[in-house]
């Protein structure tokens, strides 16, 4: 992505709302672009908070681990994501881990030139607080599935978010092992299997080249 894509890109987020041209130049002169592999992180739980990143290519994953290392996903990043803002905030370290799923290409601000950028544009101010209370919302579904659904719900209630309908079936295109299904609803990789197994054995569920394909509406309960 050019420069003139880029700033393109930034004009149609809405974080950037109502910035005009010469506000974008700005901002992609305060900007430091970072190209990162697949694997690689952004940040890690507990690292001190110095930069915000702006996703403009590729996906990332927002993870909390345990010592025996243990992870739980709760967040899937595409482009156009904001990552880091809340250490920015509150100068507290990061509370969780950001890894790269895909190569990815992001936008990277220092915490000087953020608190700068918020003092110019005080309309910026809003749509931070917007962008943190959406997390809060994401974040706030995933602990009422993870105390009110057992890990069927929980299944079910992550393909049916990312899934797309295509005429008589839905898709979900994003490819997704056992192992990272199990990551991102708090289970083991081995009821993940069985569960999956019974979809298709009961014409729920189709597996095709790394793809899930769901033939009808799933059950209420397994």
């Amino acid at each position: 992505m050019d420069a003139q894509a880029t700033k393109a890109f930034l004009a149609g987020l809405p974080v950037f709302e109502g910035f005009s041209p010469d506000d974008l130049d700005v901002v992609m002169e305060a900007a430091i672009r970072r190209q990162l592999p697949k694997g690689a992180f952004l940040f890690r739980e507990s690292d001190p908070g110095e930069a915000m990143y702006l996703l403009l290519e590729g996906r990332t994953r927002s993870f909390a681990s345990d010592n025996q290392g243990k992870e739980f996903v709760f967040l899937i990043g595409e482009p156009g994501d904001v990552f880091g803002e809340l250490s920015l905030l509150d100068d507290e370290p990061r509370g969780w881990s950001v890894q790269v799923d895909d190569d990815s290409t992001f936008l990277m601000f220092n915490k000087a030139d953020f608190r700068t950028a918020l003092d110019a544009y005080p309309a910026l101010k809003d749509k931070v607080i917007l962008n943190l209370a959406r997390m809060v919302r994401k974040l706030s579904l995933t602990v009422k599935n993870l105390a009110l659904l057992d890990v069927y719900g929980r299944v079910r209630a992550l393909f049916e978010s990312i899934c797309s309908e295509h005429e008589d079936h839905w898709i979900i295109a994003e490819p997704l092992t056992q192992q990272a299904i199990a990551d991102r609803v708090g289970s083991s990789r081995e009821m993940i299997a069985r569960i999956l197994k019974e979809l298709v054995f009961g014409g729920y569920v189709k597996l095709e080249n790394k793809q899930i394909i769901i033939l009808q509406k799933l059950p209420e309960r397994f």
